[in-house]
């Protein structure tokens, strides 16, 4: 702004409103046009009447230039949306849809209000999943894949709308969504199915006791003051381990081999280059072939009550599957034998007139299985004695 300043006065009686500061009273002239205004003695923000002119002190600057840069994202944002195609809720996998209702089922009730969005600002502290790495990497995985659309344009947003179709139409309500998963998971199967195959619910069970694993591990650790999380090779350990033991035995051969590792003060404070996790996955496996070589037999340790139970865990364990605490006291493929068979017959089910799997079922293993086509109203009744 070419200026030429003829009276510069301190008025004490005004104050910045950005730094609070006292502010000059300015008289000056612009092309023989007289022009008066406050600027601040500190911060050199500057106050024009009538908003005549816009101030170009440092912080109104980078304002500026932060709201420009918004408005192109949204406008890149808004074209990128229109190209990209819009998943329908059946179409996400079956971790998808659980980590979606284990987002949403506290949320969402009907008579309460709430938002049309997701605030995770407000949740991402709550016990959604067993440990917040894997919360992070599942709500970045549905950013990527466009199912979570942010509300504002900025860098840092943390609100965003469930971009899916549902039943073939765009933009459904929250509720409607809720409902559907709802549905899903908690009506022992009879109103749809979350998952393609039966093998899809196993590996996703593998991956949540896996991650119960890893919060107990840090649980244990955090007493200390030490830092220590998951990698795939630890993962890969784990999951062998889950082919023969149950998840409260692995909870006694960590909870030994980091009481051994603390006393002999392997453990760092930070967990760099997963050094804390790699010392205990060769301890584990020093402790293993020991116990296999020797037939020892290991003891179990119940889930410890003071760990939070995350809602993931909740809602698969005890809802959708069916179990108990029973789950952390037998291996995977102990609970599986009981589990599988119900889920196969599930996802292969089809009317035999005209073969919609859109089908109401009242079952019961242990007399008769009925199919109700909600497509052409045909029935199939079959009796399992």
């Amino acid at each position: 702004m070419l200026l030429q300043i003829l009276r510069k006065q301190l008025d004490e009686s005004t104050f910045c409103p950005l730094c609070q500061a006292s502010m000059y009273l300015v008289e000056a002239e612009e092309f023989e046009q007289e022009l008066e205004f406050y600027e601040c003695s500190h911060c050199h923000h500057q106050v024009f009447q009538n908003n005549q002119r816009s101030c170009q002190c440092e912080n109104c600057t980078s304002k500026r230039k932060k709201l420009i840069k918004e408005a192109r994202l949204e406008e890149k944002r808004h074209f990128k949306a229109k190209e990209q195609y819009e998943l329908s809720l059946d179409q996400l996998s079956f971790l998808h849809k659980l980590f979606l209702l284990s987002l949403l089922d506290n949320q969402v009730q009907e008579g309460q209000q709430f938002e049309e969005f997701i605030d995770w600002e407000k949740i991402k502290y709550h016990h959604i999943t067993p440990n917040y790495y894997f919360q992070s990497q599942l709500i970045n995985q549905l950013i990527k894949d466009n199912v979570l659309i942010s509300k504002s344009f900025s860098d840092q947003a943390s609100q965003f709308y469930i971009n899916v179709r549902l039943d073939g139409y765009s933009e459904p309500s929250l509720f409607s969504i809720t409902y559907q998963l709802r549905q899903w998971f908690y009506e022992n199967l009879s109103m749809g199915i979350p998952f393609k195959s039966s093998d899809e619910v196993k590996n996703v069970l593998y991956v949540v006791l896996y991650q119960e694993i890893v919060q107990f591990t840090q649980h244990y650790c955090r007493t200390w003051g030490i830092q220590i999380s998951g990698n795939k090779g630890f993962q890969s350990f784990c999951y062998q381990l889950l082919d023969s033991l149950a998840v409260g035995q692995i909870y006694y051969l960590i909870q030994t081999a980091l009481e051994y590792l603390y006393q002999k003060k392997a453990l760092q404070i930070r967990n760099e280059n997963f050094i804390n996790t790699n010392i205990l996955k060769k301890t584990l496996q020093q402790y293993r072939e020991r116990t296999l070589a020797e037939k020892w037999e290991t003891s179990t340790l119940p889930r410890p009550p003071n760990i939070p139970l995350s809602k993931m865990s909740e809602i698969l364990f005890f809802r959708f599957l069916g179990y108990d605490e029973s789950i952390f006291f037998q291996p995977v493929w102990r609970a599986w034998k009981k589990i599988e068979p119900r889920l196969s017959f599930y996802s292969v089910k089809r009317c035999m007139y005209c073969g919609s799997n859109e089908l109401d079922v009242d079952y019961d293993a242990e007399s008769y299985v009925s199919l109700f086509c909600r497509n052409c109203k045909h029935q199939d009744h079959y009796f399992t004695k």
